[in-house]
């Protein structure tokens, strides 16, 4: 039985101790369908949305069990708790996929299958990352070697920061826990996380966003733009942005988070036309606009928009 079926069978359980059609009836059958679609976008590889279903299938339980007393509604609150710790090894698989796999880079992906990019008008969350500083004054060396572009986002990122609002929960030099165990392959605390060296933080960033999804292929003036997007948004994400960019720019490709060679000669292309500069423009604004959409969507991220919007704008020309 997977855990979906088992967080709803939970769920199933959970409404027999609430009053139909009331508050908590509504959002318990709310996040039983969230969990039906998530599982379907899992099935058909559509983590981007699985992830987002899932998300929003756990903020309806937990508004559940905030707004019940303990002891006039102890067997809603077992059952509703009980499908909770269901979807926690469903949140950690799906961000397992969505954590930096490009769209071509999953086994079995059908054209029909791959991930639509989500609107301004349902944006999704950055998956591995939300960003709790402002940005450090000082640039680096600014150069398209992969050590500078690092120095950069080291800069960017700062050290160890537990934000109670970001929900990549504890992280060191913008590398989250979810992120550090994936990496090494096993379990890791908040103390791993704070220990970790830079040297390995510098690592992750090189082999896990720059070679791996491919961007090291990319035309250089592109590249620290690029980069930087793939850390803040996941590479999948920040290659489906760069597409879009460079069809509305007139250098048509497929939109599927993965960089191929279709990719790599329409970003060559638009070196011309619309120019370097233009085109890395017009990519810092279509990143303005998701994270303005993500903070509309998600009020309680609005406390890191100043500092996302101030990443995108330092790479304007």
């Amino acid at each position: 039985m997977s855990n979906y079926t088992q967080a709803r069978d939970e769920l199933d359980q959970a409404l027999n101790y609430v009053t139909p059609d009331g508050p908590e009836w509504i959002k318990i059958n709310a996040a039983i369908a969230a969990l039906d679609q998530a599982e379907v976008a899992e099935i058909e590889r559509d983590f981007v949305n699985a992830s987002r279903r899932v998300e929003d299938a756990t903020d309806k339980l937990k508004s559940v069990v905030a707004g019940l007393s303990p002891n006039m509604a102890s067997n809603v609150i077992d059952k509703v708790t009980g499908a909770l710790q269901r979807i926690n090894p469903v949140i950690r698989n799906v961000n397992a996929l969505l954590s930096g796999e490009p769209a071509s880079a999953l086994p079995g992906m059908a054209e029909a299958n791959k991930p639509v990019f989500p609107t301004p008008d349902e944006p999704s969350v950055p998956p591995l990352r939300e960003y709790a500083r402002d940005i450090a004054a000082t640039p680096a060396a600014g150069g398209t070697a992969v050590s500078d572009m690092i120095e950069d986002i080291l800069r960017r990122e700062g050290g160890f920061v537990d934000h109670p609002a970001d929900r990549g929960g504890p992280t060191n030099f913008g590398i989250t826990l979810s992120t550090l165990a994936s990496s090494r392959g096993a379990q890791v605390t908040r103390d791993d996380v704070r220990r970790m060296t830079q040297a390995e933080a510098q690592a992750i960033y090189e082999t896990r966003y720059y070679t791996g999804p491919k961007i090291n292929l990319l035309a250089p003036g592109f590249q620290p733009l690029v980069f930087d997007m793939a850390i803040n948004h996941g590479p999948g994400t920040s290659i489906m942005l760069l597409q879009q960019t460079l069809g509305a720019c007139g250098q048509a490709c497929a939109v599927d988070g993965g960089i191929g060679n279709e990719t790599i000669n329409a970003a060559n292309s638009a070196l011309l036309n619309p120019g370097q500069a233009s085109f890395i423009n017009a990519l810092v604004d279509r990143r303005i606009e998701l994270f303005k959409a993500i903070a509309s969507k998600d009020p309680s991220q609005k406390v890191f928009l100043k500092g996302w919007l101030n990443r995108a704008k330092e790479f304007r020309v």
